[in-house]
């Protein structure tokens, strides 16, 4: 069977998260750690589900996980905005996700051209 990348990127981002961002996290700010956590966590369903299914399901599924990284770009932002986590870490989450990003791009495009 086939490795699915962006799965395993998804996979990997949410274990750097729980290892890195949300352990540092102040009780003021829970609100913030629990929109992002919401939405990685839809970002790894809508994968799989854009994996699994076919045609414009897929697509919804597609521009639904682009949705999710446009989100959790800004949850990530306004997390490093209020010191809350480190430029190294943030850095790091912005490399990933923005890997995440293209592979997504990628994948969209390749079904266009199918």
């Amino acid at each position: 069977m086939r490795e699915f990348k962006i799965l395993d990127k998804v996979k990997w981002l949410i274990s750097y998260s729980e290892t890195y961002i949300f352990t540092s996290f102040p009780k003021i700010h829970l609100a913030l750690k629990i929109k992002l956590e919401e939405n990685m966590y839809s970002l790894i369903e809508n994968t799989i589900r854009a994996n699994i299914n076919k045609g414009n399901i897929r697509s919804k599924y597609q521009k639904e996980m682009l949705t999710n990284i446009s989100l959790i770009d800004y949850y990530i932002g306004a997390i490093y905005e209020k010191g809350i986590i480190k430029k190294k870490r943030f850095d790091a989450y912005l490399n990933a996700l923005n890997e995440i990003r293209k592979m997504c791009y990628g994948w969209i495009n390749n079904e266009k051209n199918e």
